[in-house]
């Protein structure tokens, strides 16, 4: 997207008289990331602006104002810290959030295409944590893929991960409730009950995008490539996509059928909440890892006596 006179000042200004804005390290569909420094307490933060063409588009202000607070009462340490929100100068709002140094899965991907299962496993385990949390708090993410999901790194451990962006997230339908029926998200990860059916999205569906980022982090391509999004259906309800194994054949076989589990078009048969699935990850990677037993070898007896070993004295 083209960049406006307001985006490129922006760099240039404090927000607040508190959030000083250095660089413009991201971008998304609604709002700029900009580097900034929190100038009361001395910290590098995160300040996401949305753009300005949208400040007048209430649904996607509510959109915007919606990622801070749900991002907020997740209280996770597998969810992105929101520090504060502000206003700039212009009136676009904006959402201050802990920096995060690392990068996402998605470069992750591109650095090494086909993760080991023990890395994968990790982030599976990480991104259902949160996922459990905010499931417990009767919210669906709607959008997980590796471009959300973020790496933090740590100099005497594995990288931590945290999920980002709760833009586009929705309460979870109740009886009688309201909820957003729109098609939201990206396709590659969609559930099929969304991208076909009328239905609301719900935990399950995020379960399953998480699935498809399992797939792409170890085979280095979504289960569904693009050029079956045009026969999507017959090619979910055929089964035609191929298992990881093809790919990576010194995986165990567990891995497929957690898969096709994790993956299965009906969500019915798919894992019943982030706990179990990520458990069940676990579960296939422990006992690859765990050593083989040794086999049990039987020597049969020898009905032959051994003569006595003669000893000749010396003279």
């Amino acid at each position: 997207m083209p960049t406006t006179s307001h985006e490129t000042a922006a760099a240039h200004v404090t927000l607040e008289d508190r959030y000083e804005l250095v660089e413009r390290i991201g971008e998304g569909a609604m709002g700029i990331v900009y580097l900034a420094r929190d100038l009361v307490l001395d910290i590098p933060v995160a300040v996401k602006m949305l753009r300005v063409e949208y400040c007048r588009i209430a649904e996607v202000v509510r959109m915007f104002e919606q990622e801070a607070t749900l991002s907020a009462r997740m209280l996770s340490p597998h969810v992105v810290k929101v520090l504060a929100r502000a206003t700039a100068r212009s009136g676009a709002p904006c959402i201050v959030y802990e920096y995060l140094a690392g990068e996402s899965v998605a470069t992750r991907i591109e650095r090494s295409p086909r993760l080991e299962l023990d890395e994968v496993c990790a982030i599976v385990l990480q991104a259902a944590r949160a996922l459990s949390r905010a499931h417990a708090l009767g919210v669906v993410h709607r959008d997980v893929k590796p471009d959300n999901l973020f790496l933090v790194e740590h100099a005497d451990s594995r990288p931590v991960l945290k999920v980002l962006d709760f833009g586009v997230a929705e309460k979870l339908a109740r009886p009688g409730g309201a909820g957003s029926g729109g098609l939201v998200g990206t396709t590659a990860y969609l559930a099929p009950e969304v991208f076909f059916g009328p239905g609301l999205p719900d935990a399950r569906t995020d379960l399953y995008a998480l699935g498809v980022v399992a797939y792409e982090c170890l085979t280095g391509a979504c289960p569904y490539p693009p050029e079956c999004y045009d026969d999507l259906f017959d090619a979910m309800s055929k089964s035609t996509r191929r298992s990881v194994r093809e790919t990576r054949p010194e995986l165990p076989e567990e891995i497929d059928e957690w898969m096709d589990r994790a993956l299965h078009p009906d969500p019915f048969w798919r894992f019943a909440s982030a706990r179990e699935l990520a458990h069940d990850l676990e579960r296939v990677v422990r006992a690859n890892a765990a050593p083989r037993p040794r086999p049990v070898v039987t020597v049969a007896r020898s009905t032959m006596k051994r003569a006595a070993p003669r000893f000749t004295r010396a003279a």
